[in-house]
Parts: C-alpha cells; structure tokens; sequence
C-alpha cells in the first residue's frame, strides 16, 4: 500500500510505502527454494551428467556422497548456480528482518539488550555465510575440495545462529512452541549444536586428510556418519520449515514503512 503526502504544488510529492508481512515468509520461500535446487540438480545429475558416483572426491572421502553432489557436475552445476538466489535473496531478506524483529522488541523493552547484542553480532556474520554459500560453485571438489567444502561448513554454522538467535526473541517475547516450552526449544539448540559440531570436525578431519573416523574401510562408523548426516539436515530442514509455517498462523504481522 502507498500514500502520496504533498503540502504543496512547488515540492516533490512525498512517497510513503507501508507494507504488511511476517519475516517468517522469506524463510519460507528460501527453504523452499534450496529444495527446489537440490531436486532439480538430483534430477540433472543422475540423468545427464555421465558421472559414476563412486568415482568422486566425496565419495573417495566419506564413502558415500552427500547433497552437495547433486549441484557439483554438469549440467546441474550451472542450473544450480542460476537457482541459487531463489534461496539466497529470501534468506538474505529473512535475517535484516529477524534483526529488526529483534530490535524492535528491544526498543519496546521486551527483550533484553543479551539479545539485541547477539542479533546485531549475528547479522553481518549470517549475511556474509548466506552470499558465501555462492562459493561451491567457482570450486569444483575435484580441483580443490576444501575450498568447495568451507562454504558447506559456513552454512551449517549460519543455520545454528540462526536458531541461536530465533531462540532468544522468541524466548524474550514468551512465544516459544508447545506453549513457551524453553525446555524442548533449549535441548533442541542443544542437540542442534552437538550434531553441528560433530558433524563440522568429523567432515573436515576426512576433508584435510587425518579422518577421525575412517569412513572407508569401517562399515560402522560410516553408519555412525551418515546418520548424523541425516540427523542433522532434518534438524535444519523439515523443523524450522514447519516452525515458519506455525508462525505465520499465529504471529501478528510486521509493517515496514519506506518515505
């Protein structure tokens, strides 16, 4: 919705622009969007890129292949790069919005000033890991895999401060799910940051060459691996996709005044 203020006929007339929405709706969209690249890059990968999966640095490192090897080869590797901003804007969008969510509630004194500090720390650090994810395209993991693999790790560390920070607005404003459960919001940080650490040193001790589990030749640690792996993306995932659908129905929206 705009307005058009102008006190008289010799000045520019004044635009203002109010706009209604609920942050969570980025999120939405750039989780959605990040999917849609995945399954598109799966699709392409499997059907036209002539690669044998075993062959792979991945593979050769962790003896299977994880998400990132769907957008890694051709022809999905430039179809994934086009569809990349349809996560990255949104997300982008999504974290300026969750500081200001912060912020205001700062302002009107009901969240504390631990957690206005933390979002504006968290800001530029999840604005530079979001843009950054960019990087797995201009390294290919069979040229330089650690170069390729950082900006993985930089969004496995994104995703954590993000539901740092989410945990500490929606605790401050007594609107946590399950009814301000902090119980189960703290022991699913907990868990979040304990799969995310492991996760983080078991992937780059293979990544640098001195692997804490030998993923290759020991069937049990490899299992061990992979179900992290799968615990961890539906820690990042399913969960927050789902609490950003539950917020839109129960949260009043945001406007965003521009003049």
């Amino acid at each position: 919705m705009s307005n058009i203020e102008n006190t008289n006929n010799n000045k520019t007339p004044n635009y203002v622009f109010n706009v209604t929405f609920n942050p969570e709706i980025f999120r939405i969209i750039g989780y959605v969007g990040f999917i849609v690249m995945l399954v598109v890059g799966s699709f392409l990968t499997n059907k036209f890129s002539g690669v044998d999966p075993q062959t792979t640095t991945i593979y050769k490192l962790f003896g299977f292949n994880h998400s990132c090897y769907v957008i890694d080869y051709e022809p999905s590797r430039t179809v994934s790069a086009m569809l990349l901003p349809f996560w990255e804007i949104p997300f982008v969008l999504y974290i300026i919005f969750s500081f200001l969510r912060v912020q205001d509630a700062y302002r009107e004194k009901k969240a504390p000033l631990f957690a206005f500090i933390v979002s504006a720390i968290c800001l530029p650090i999840a604005l530079l890991l979001t843009v950054w994810v960019r990087i797995v395209f201009v390294w290919n993991p069979e040229v330089n895999f650690m170069n390729h693999y950082l900006p993985y790790i930089g969004l496995q560390v994104l995703f954590f401060l993000i539901a740092f920070e989410n945990f500490l607005y929606f605790y401050a404003m007594k609107a946590l799910p399950f009814n301000n459960n902090w119980i189960l919001a703290i022991g699913y940080l907990v868990l979040l940051l304990v799969v995310t650490l492991l996760y983080v040193v078991f992937g780059m001790s293979s990544g640098l060459g001195h692997p804490i589990l030998d993923l290759i030749n020991n069937n049990g640690q490899r299992l061990f691996f992979r179900i992290l792996s799968s615990t961890y993306t539906f820690l990042v995932l399913p969960i927050p996709l789902i609490l950003s659908f539950w917020e839109i129905r129960r949260s009043p929206k945001h406007t965003l005044s521009l003049d």
